[in-house]
């Protein structure tokens, strides 16, 4: 009875952070559209402001599903701020580890603390890595634009352009 009600307490507790990613919270980084589909000449559901809070659903290739209000709807990943994606160093051993992989908080915060979680390139998934395979003929086709630098300086001639000097901008 007892193994039952741990068994089924872990089971509980593994599957939460499922439910919770499958609820992430993002915001619009930018004022864009909602689309009906994942795709560029959809149907526009509503415009989306800059900072608008949207509730992730799914994700497809570089589309993410979401609810803003009562639409749902596709808006582009690089639309979107993830704040899961700044984590909060917690110092507490492994049990925080797992918490922040997770997504949980807890422990320290503040500037000192924080550390940047990078996941890789926004809508692609480590499933889409891993059955991506190499095309070597798609990479023949990109080194043939490749220019050298007697091309591009015979090219800048031809089109009149005259090169900029642009100073680094002062840090804070």
């Amino acid at each position: 009875m007892i193994r039952s009600l741990l068994a089924a307490i872990l089971a509980i507790g593994l599957l939460l952070p499922c439910v919770a990613s499958a609820q992430e919270q993002a915001f619009a980084n930018r004022a864009t559209e909602l689309k009906d589909r994942p795709s560029f000449d959809g149907r526009t559901v509503s415009p989306v402001p800059d900072g608008t809070a949207v509730k992730v659903l799914s994700r497809q290739g570089g589309w993410t599903q979401v609810e803003m209000g009562a639409n749902k709807g596709w808006i582009r990943v690089f639309h979107l701020r993830f704040p899961s994606t700044v984590e909060q160093s917690s110092g507490g051993g492994a049990l925080s580890g797992l918490t922040s992989i997770f997504g949980f908080g807890g422990g320290k915060r503040g500037p000192e603390s924080s550390k940047v979680a990078t996941i890789g390139i926004r809508g692609l998934t480590p499933e889409d890595f891993q059955s991506s395979s190499p095309d070597p003929a798609a990479l023949r086709k990109l080194q043939s634009y490749r220019s050298d630098k007697a091309s591009a300086e015979r090219f800048a001639k031809e089109a009149k352009l005259a090169p900029v000097r642009i100073d680094y901008a002062k840090g804070s």
